[in-house]
């Protein structure tokens, strides 16, 4: 990457949900490489612990810790970990979530719709509540929220995972507007179908790699990785004027 990438986030401290694998993994990588310091956050800890291990032996600083999004005292509890070991934290983002079990609207129970909006919805806004006061004494913080292209297209059997990704976007531009005047940003991304352990059953059943690929221009799915990128361009000073912005990283699939 260009050496100005690499100034813009250099001895930041990235905060990063669900840190342990997908995106999250990806996400903290990438950002270790390109020198600042990741906090990973998540439900397993042996996850996240192996991924420190990994930065760590690469030069870089990484530290885990066990957390739940849906909780809010375990969210205050990793955010102060997390300012005690490092002194500040530079940027959130917020990859923690699931898909949840697939259904028809008939067909989803309050238990199925409460669950996926509270992982990926209530849980991103309780990290971003959290955070926001050391962001605002700072006045300087970023904020990369990860949506999804359900949260642009209507897709079979995901109303109730669409609706919550729907309300991330919502948020990301509504802490722009509030939050813009204290040098906070927040923008989101919106992947396709990415290559994660989450999906890999999925896509293992026969014909089905192949027909989610042929959905897009590119004709192939996405690496976690490659929504990594998008990710590191929204936290770093790259996209220093960019705020409520949605980033789709889905091989041009909302194109057509």
């Amino acid at each position: 990457m260009p050496a100005t990438q690499k100034k813009n986030i250099k001895n930041k401290v990235a905060l990063i949900t669900g840190g342990g694998s997908g995106i999250g993994r990806a996400t903290a990588r990438l950002f270790a490489r390109e020198g600042a310091s990741v906090v990973l956050m998540g439900r397993r800890k042996a996850p996240l612990t192996r991924v420190a291990r990994q930065i760590s032996k690469q030069g870089g600083k990484a530290l885990a810790i066990k957390g739940d999004v849906t909780d809010e005292q375990s969210v205050h509890r990793v955010i102060q970990a997390a300012l005690k070991d490092f002194k500040k934290i530079d940027i959130l983002v917020n990859s923690a979530g699931t898909a949840g079990e697939a259904a028809l609207v008939h067909e989803t129970t309050d238990q199925m719709w409460e669950e996926l909006i509270d992982s990926n919805l209530t849980g991103t806004f309780r990290m971003i509540r959290a955070i926001l006061p050391h962001f605002m004494e700072k006045r300087k913080g970023v904020i990369v929220n990860i949506a999804s292209i359900a949260a642009l297209a209507g897709f079979n059997r995901m109303a109730a995972y669409s609706v919550a990704k729907s309300g991330v976007v919502a948020l990301t531009k509504s802490i722009a507007v509030e939050y813009g005047h204290l040098g906070i940003r927040c923008n989101c991304i919106c992947p396709g179908t990415v290559e994660t352990n989450m999906t890999k059953d999925y896509l293992s059943y026969p014909g089905v790699y192949d027909k989610i690929s042929a959905t897009n221009p590119l004709n192939r799915i996405s690496r976690a990785d490659e929504i990594a990128r998008g990710i590191f361009y929204l936290g770093s000073e790259e996209s220093s004027f960019v705020t409520g912005a949605v980033l789709t990283v889905d091989g041009g699939f909302t194109a057509g």
